[in-house]
């Protein structure tokens, strides 16, 4: 129950956020519509996309990166 929930919340925040740079990377071929909680490969490669795009970000603002 907790384990789904997780899911559906970790989709729901991270599947919008990678929903451009996947269809940016891929030319506006991937994720379908309506693969949004489908929990395809698409869509699970779409909302890992919005992870890595929240990390990495995260680490840019805590200056993990240390650039300058």
């Amino acid at each position: 129950m907790g384990d789904e929930l997780a899911d559906y919340v970790v989709t729901a925040v991270c599947f919008p956020i990678g929903w451009p740079i996947v269809k940016l990377l891929t030319l506006g071929k991937y994720p379908v519509k309506g693969s949004w909680f489908a929990f395809t490969a698409q869509s699970q490669w779409t909302t890992m996309t919005g992870v890595a795009f929240l990390l990495i970000a995260m680490m840019i603002a805590l200056k993990q990166f240390d650039i300058l």
